[in-house]
């Protein structure tokens, strides 16, 4: 049997550069609207401090196959470790023979802001150039560095609970090269500043709101991505009501995101005016672009981005002979 290989954080951010990612998961939408993906709900398992997740999938061209067991743990950012982590596992379609375990921890980050990413691409005005971020982890730096690829973001401005974990976030971010075009950092005293701007990102562990729809101004895109359970959000029920576009990564996240449903429950009109992402990308649609428009982005995760970004960086490391091969017996 073939070695299969043992792929790292540190592999994974050298086999995945953010403009094929954002590539893979364009067509891995496309597939998923065409009916591609073979992707089971996921299943979750939990105790008093966070959750276990299992997310297979199949499909795709060319055909894959794997599954991702992710934590997902709140409290740990405040004991300064990550609230995510997991590996992937992938799979030879034909054989069913193992090729490769990875990180799951980079995976998920760098996948769940390449697809905010790609909304951010499709509905944000094209002369955004602003970007607010409610939050300081590892989401919120991986969200400005991917929005950054697809919008001349010019001013950052970063809120947190903690003021110090904001200001290292700025810090860490100043002197990269990507971000070169940045000219303005800014470390907000209050959410309100940040949700002030014309692109703003929650990526916080709230299960109450800290974005509301007051703040929001026209023209700008919301992409709250923290909360993930039908009990928790981050914005407001105003902050859906006041978007006149409202995009999902698939119909199953109105389901899964308390951000929409607690929403829907309150005032209602949520499931019916909302679009998927794979919809937007449909070339005969035509563009959305009223520049007073709020819009707002909704993703909970799907199976079908991981294994396509999971395949990219197995079929990138085996060619540049990356990793570490292993046997099992």
């Amino acid at each position: 049997m073939p070695e299969a290989l043992l792929l790292s954080a540190s592999d994974l951010e050298k086999a995945l550069d953010f403009p094929s990612v954002l590539a893979v998961l364009e067509e891995a939408f496309h597939a998923e609207r065409r009916g591609g993906w073979d992707t089971p709900k996921r299943i979750t398992a939990r105790t008093a401090a966070g959750g276990l997740l299992a997310m297979p999938c199949a499909g795709g061209s060319p055909a894959s196959m794997g599954a991702k067991l992710v934590t997902t743990f709140p409290g740990n950012t405040a004991r300064g470790l990550p609230s995510v982590s997991g590996l992937y596992a992938l799979f030879d379609p034909d054989t069913g023979a193992l090729q490769a375990v990875m990180d799951g921890g980079y995976l998920t980050l760098v996948r769940t802001a390449a697809v905010s990413a790609l909304a951010t691409r499709l509905l944000a005005r094209e002369d955004a150039r602003s970007l607010g971020v409610l939050g300081a982890g590892a989401q919120a730096e991986f969200h400005i560095r991917l929005i950054a690829t697809v919008r001349p973001i010019e001013q950052v401005t970063v809120w947190a609970r903690k003021r110090y974990r904001a200001e290292a976030l700025v810090a860490s971010l100043r002197s990269r090269d990507e971000l070169g075009r940045v000219v303005s950092w800014m470390v907000a005293d209050e959410a309100k500043e940040a949700a002030g701007c014309d692109i703003v990102v929650s990526a916080t562990a709230a299960a109450e709101p800290v974005l509301l729809g007051t703040w929001l101004r026209e023209g700008s895109l919301v992409i709250p991505i923290g909360a993930h359970t039908r009990t928790t959000r981050e914005i407001d029920s105003e902050a859906v009501a006041r978007a006149s576009v409202l995009a999902v990564e698939t119909v199953d996240t109105l389901a899964e995101a308390g951000d929409l449903q607690m929403a829907e429950d309150e005032a209602g009109g949520v499931v019916e005016r909302a679009v998927t992402l794979g919809d937007l990308l449909d070339p005969s649609r035509p563009g959305l672009r009223d520049p007073q428009a709020i819009t707002l982005f909704k993703s909970c995760g799907v199976a079908f981005e991981d294994l396509a970004v999971a395949n990219l960086a197995f079929q990138r490391a085996r060619a540049s002979k990356a990793g570490t091969g292993f046997a099992l017996a």
